[in-house]
């Protein structure tokens, strides 16, 4: 993975930190909770982004989904392939953040 991309993730991984003020957390919960809220933003973001793919990438996404590669392998995988994958995953970052507020709101 090349220095970029890791910086990428880092910094995706920092704002889903800073978004669910993660921090406040015993920290024993942090790492489950930023795994847990990064695979249902994962998932929203698969849902935009595999159509964007043409055929042969698809090709190449299930075949590496198959092999069970690393998630890191994954995204690598987007971000070489969808030049606009950091925007989608913000934009889906964001989404996820508004609905969970509303939630919120709607049990209170």
């Amino acid at each position: 993975m090349d220095t970029n991309k890791k910086t990428t993730q880092d910094e995706i991984r920092k704002n889903i930190i800073e978004l669910f003020e993660i921090e406040k957390l015993p920290e024993e919960k942090q790492e489950e909770t930023i795994s847990r809220i990064g695979k249902i933003i994962f998932q929203s973001v698969l849902m935009r982004v595999l159509p964007i793919l043409k055929e042969e990438e698809l090709d190449q996404y299930e075949k590496l989904v198959e092999s069970g590669v690393e998630p890191d392998t994954l995204l690598d995988f987007f971000f070489e392939k969808i030049p606009s994958f950091l925007q989608i995953v913000a934009e889906e970052t964001e989404n996820f953040r508004k609905e969970s507020a509303e939630v919120l709101k709607q049990i209170k």
